[in-house]
């Protein structure tokens, strides 16, 4: 599905990824579950595009449901693999972040433990190569994205802005589906390295110019960053 000017957004259950093509070449964000290969080669398809034309797959952090077929896609493209310094010993380990987790039985935590099985997603697979970048960088890759750092979530968790696009893709900075709970809206994830420090994180997000937010889980926020933030900061009190 197209959800900004030449951005598809690859989707299944609680999994999101997205395409961003500029003069035939792609650039990959974020690679879903080791078991997402076909929802990759499907979206593709959609924009006409194949593997071949994959410059890079761009990482948001070092989680399994973010990273899954990350090594794939760099060895069988090839492409280059691309993520913050500060979570790239953990994808080269395949080992994650540490961190703790808001906890809570419901049926939405029940199926997304039950997806994560069927898809690999519990075990982080490593990349055996992949590349630093760091807050402010504007990579020279299709869509130009430029990398936010917003910590917290892990100590490398970035969002990812395509300034041309007007679409800043959150990660898990900043989503609108709680993984656990199962409720919508923009909030900050369950699961984080340091929860002041992710919320900290969202007053770098809230100022940054676009027109969409494109989450790491549930649907896209039509607004800008600085709408979906105070959403966020609306909820914390409400967990």
């Amino acid at each position: 599905m197209q959800v900004a000017d030449r951005i598809e957004r690859v989707n299944e259950n609680i999994v999101n990824f997205y395409l961003v093509e500029e003069a035939g070449r792609v650039t990959v964000v974020d690679a879903g579950m080791p078991g997402n290969w076909g929802l990759l080669v499907d979206g593709l398809a959609r924009i006409g595009r194949t593997l071949a034309d994959i410059e890079a797959v761009v990482l948001t952090h070092a989680h399994s449901d973010h990273v899954g077929i990350a090594e794939r896609i760099r060895s069988e493209a090839p492409a280059e693999a691309r993520i913050h310094d500060a979570d790239l010993e953990f994808l080269i380990a395949g080992k994650r972040p540490p961190g703790g987790m808001d906890l809570g039985l419901s049926r939405r935590l029940l199926s997304t433990l039950a997806y994560g099985l069927r898809n690999g997603g519990i075990r982080m697979p490593p990349v055996s190569v992949a590349r630093g970048f760091a807050d402010g960088d504007v990579l020279d890759l299709p869509g130009s994205p430029r990398i936010v750092h917003a910590p917290g979530h892990t100590p490398g968790s970035c969002a990812i802005l395509f300034e041309s696009r007007g679409a800043l893709m959150s990660g898990d900075s900043l989503g609108t589906l709680d993984v656990v709970s199962g409720r919508t809206g923009p909030s900050i994830s369950p699961f984080r390295t340091d929860r002041a420090q992710a919320i900290a994180s969202l007053a770098r997000l809230e100022g940054l110019p676009a027109t969409i937010v494109l989450p790491g889980h549930g649907e896209p926020f039509a607004g800008s960053p600085a709408e979906a933030v105070a959403q966020a900061r609306g909820r914390l009190g409400r967990r």
